[in-house]
C-alpha cells in the first residue's frame, strides 16, 4: 500500500512539474509582451511599459499610417528637391525622385529602409514633422500612453521612444488589414529604378520568418540605445500570436531577439489554444425582406472566429449578434448589415461583420417583366 501511495506521489510531483514547466517563460530582453493578435488579450508580459527607444519598429506605424490614408497604393510620391536621405539602411532615393505607395511600403517593411519612411510621411503628411504629429495623435486613438514619435523611420532621437505593450497593440491594429500581413510576410520585393539600367532588389531583413514554424512577421530593429527589437507574429491551428522583445542583449550571433521570441511564441503555443466559433459563411440566424420575391434571408458570419483559451479551461465564449430583424430589399451581397461580437473569459473580444447569404433584388415591376420574358425566350429556344 506503502509502495502505491508513493507512486501516487511521484506521479502527481511529475505532473505539477511538468504543469509548471509549460507555463513558465524566460525571456532574456529589457521588456517583452505576448498579445492574441485577434482579440489584443495580454498572454504574457515583462516591464511591458517600460518606455524605450523602438528602433526601426517604429515603422509598424509609420506602414499603419499609410495603409490607413492613402487609398490608391499605386500613386507615387514625388521627393522635394530640398530632400536629405538620413541615411543608414536605405534604397538610396534621390531629390526629385518618383516612386510608388506600394515599392515605398515593401521598401519600409523588408529593407527597413530610413529614406522610404522619410519619402512616405512626405507624401502622405507633407513633411515628416506633420508626420510625427499624425504618429502621435494615432497613438493617442488607440488609448495608448507609453509612446511618442519625432520620426517615422526609428533612429534614436531625443523623445522618440515607445513601449512593448504600445507596440503589440499599434501591430494588433495593422494586421487587421489583408495587404500589411502581406507585406510583413514577403521574402523580397523588385523595386524600380528609373534612372539606372538595373532594378533594386529588396530582401525581408526578418529573418525569423525563417526561424520559427508558422512564423509571419512582423519587423526588425537596432540602434545603439535600442539594442535588439522584434515585434514578431506566428499562426498555428488557427491561433495567431503577436509577440514584442525590445532591448535584447547583443551577442556573438546576434540572434538574441530571435532567441527571446521563439521561447515566448513556445510559451504561447503550449499554453493556449484556439476555440473555433464559427466559419465565414455559417448561419447564425435570417431576416424577413420586404420588397423583394423572398421572405426572409440567411444571416452569415464574415469572416472565421477562433479564441485564444487556456489549455486547461473549459469556458465558453460569449457572442452577442446585432443586426435588424427586418430589411428593405435591394441588399447587395458584399453589405454588411450588422455584427457579432464574442468575448473570451478575461473580457476581450473580437467582432465581425454579419452578411446576407445571398444579395437579394428589389421587387419591382421592370423586375417581373424581366423575369417573365427571360422565361418566354427560355421556352421559345
Amino acid at each position: 500500500m506503502k509502495r502505491l501511495l508513493t507512486v501516487l506521489l511521484l506521479c502527481l510531483l511529475i505532473c505539477a512539474f511538468c504543469a509548471g514547466a509549460a507555463s513558465a517563460v524566460t525571456v532574456d530582453a529589457g521588456s517583452a509582451i505576448l498579445i492574441d493578435a485577434s482579440t489584443g488579450r495580454v498572454l504574457y508580459e515583462q516591464n511591458a511599459h517600460e518606455k524605450m527607444a523602438p528602433a526601426s519598429t517604429t515603422k509598424i506605424l509609420t506602414c499603419l499610417l499609410v495603409l490607413e490614408n492613402v487609398e490608391d497604393l499605386s500613386a507615387t510620391v514625388t521627393l522635394p528637391a530640398d530632400f536629405q536621405n538620413v541615411g543608414e539602411s536605405s534604397i538610396y532615393l534621390e531629390p526629385g525622385e518618383t516612386i510608388t505607395y506600394e515599392s515605398l511600403l515593401y521598401a519600409l517593411m523588408l529593407r527597413s529602409a530610413n529614406d522610404a519612411a522619410q519619402a512616405l510621411a512626405i507624401g502622405v503628411a507633407g513633411s515628416e514633422e506633420a508626420f510625427a504629429e499624425m504618429m502621435n495623435d494615432r497613438t493617442a486613438e488607440l488609448g495608448l500612453t507609453d509612446s511618442h514619435w519625432v520620426n517615422a523611420h526609428g533612429l534614436d532621437a531625443e523623445d522618440h521612444y515607445s513601449s512593448a505593450y504600445d507596440l503589440a497593440m499599434i501591430a494588433h491594429t495593422a494586421v487587421q488589414i489583408p495587404f500589411f500581413n502581406e507585406l510583413v510576410a514577403a521574402a523580397s520585393y523588385t523595386l524600380p529604378w528609373a534612372d539606372y539600367e538595373y532594378d533594386r532588389n529588396i530582401y525581408n531583413h526578418n529573418q525569423f520568418l525563417d526561424l520559427y514554424e508558422g512564423a509571419d512577421g512582423i519587423k526588425t530593429g537596432f540602434t545603439d540605445d535600442a539594442g535588439y527589437c522584434l515585434v514578431g507574429s506566428a499562426t498555428r491551428d488557427d491561433l495567431r500570436l503577436i509577440g514584442v522583445v525590445m532591448n535584447a542583449p547583443e551577442n556573438e550571433e546576434r540572434d538574441a531577439h530571435y532567441k527571446a521570441m521563439t521561447a515566448l511564441m513556445d510559451y504561447g503555443f503550449s499554453s493556449y489554444t484556439a476555440k473555433q466559433l464559427g466559419r465565414k459563411g455559417d448561419v447564425v440566424g435570417s431576416v424577413r425582406i420586404s420588397g423583394s420575391k423572398v421572405n426572409s434571408m440567411d444571416v452569415v458570419l464574415g469572416s472565421d472566429v477562433n479564441l485564444p483559451v487556456s489549455a486547461s479551461s473549459d469556458f465558453e465564449p460569449k457572442v452577442d449578434y446585432d443586426y435588424p430583424r427586418s430589411l428593405q430589399a435591394p441588399i447587395a451581397a458584399n453589405e454588411s448589415i450588422g455584427k457579432a461580437t464574442y468575448t473570451d473569459e478575461e473580457g476581450k473580444s473580437v467582432t465581425v461583420d454579419l452578411y446576407l447569404k445571398e444579395g437579394v433584388e428589389r421587387y419591382t415591376f421592370g423586375l417581373v417583366f424581366k423575369q417573365v420574358w427571360q422565361r418566354f425566350l427560355s421556352a421559345l429556344l
